[in-house]
């Protein structure tokens, strides 16, 4: 399988609404590059363009990763979507950022300051975990991240000025709630797993000048699950809420 087979399967996959069988060993992207830019090739053959990025990392320091959302995927809050519109739905809470300003890429790497300085908003948002695999989760890493690395879709609350949160929301471990008719899918710890996500920022502003992509103000940024991902196999109400940022929510029908 060539990685233009993959990037055909992944976009027929989304069209038609039908899971795929994972790549075989010998037909892997070989590299997280060539996951990168089937990526960006999906979104293109999808006819889409970006609208939001999921980025993570699974230790604090620890290597990072990311992948473009199409923006018919990126919706805001009240959101109503079809529960069998996914092959499966993982939920998860979320802290996403926009910029306010037009990030080009640029050969020397950006540092924290100015990243940071770049802040516009932050939002609640509620990740739905989804694949294109029908194996999934068992699936090669890179496989994943060449199909977006699991994303199904982002739903975002009402932005929040970051210059009021900088100094005094707690990033590491905010107050929080999510809950899907009323139960709770709170865990008894919560946390992200890469620890203050605007660790993350400086490296997907460096990741997209390495990749010659030009952030655009508008995109939604989110940065990794406060509370894991809790499969929810039928309809209902999703209500997420983070103290000091704000709720959001989802009808799933």
């Amino acid at each position: 399988m060539t990685r233009y087979d993959l990037v055909q399967r992944l976009v027929e996959a989304r069209r038609q609404h039908r899971p795929i069988d994972a790549p075989a060993p010998d037909s892997l992207p070989p590299d997280a590059a060539t996951a990168y830019a089937i990526q960006q090739a999906v979104i293109a053959g999808l006819g889409e363009s970006t609208g939001a990025w999921k980025i993570g990392a699974k230790t604090p320091g620890g290597a990072a990763s990311g992948a473009p959302i199409p923006a018919s995927l990126a919706v805001p809050s009240p959101a109503r979507l079809a529960h069998d519109g996914f092959f499966r739905v993982l939920l998860e809470l979320e802290i996403a950022f926009r910029f306010d300003e037009t990030i080009e890429p640029r050969n020397d790497a950006y540092a924290r300051n100015e990243v940071l300085a770049k802040l516009g908003v932050a939002l609640p948002a509620i990740e739905i975990v989804d694949s294109r695999f029908a194996e999934w989760p068992n699936v090669a890493p890179l496989a994943q991240l060449a199909d977006a690395q699991n994303n199904g879709a982002l739903i975002t609350g009402h932005p929040v000025a970051y210059a009021g949160l900088a100094r005094s929301f707690d990033f590491v471990s905010p107050e929080l709630e999510l809950s899907v008719n009323g139960r709770s899918l709170v865990p008894e710890a919560t946390g992200n797993p890469a620890g203050d996500p605007r660790e993350l920022l400086v490296w997907f502003v460096n990741h997209c000048a390495a990749m010659g992509i030009t952030i655009e103000p508008g995109w939604t940024i989110t940065t990794g699950s406060y509370v894991g991902a809790h499969k929810v196999g039928e309809p209902g109400i999703v209500r997420g809420h983070i103290d000091g940022l704000g709720e959001v929510e989802i009808e799933l029908t």
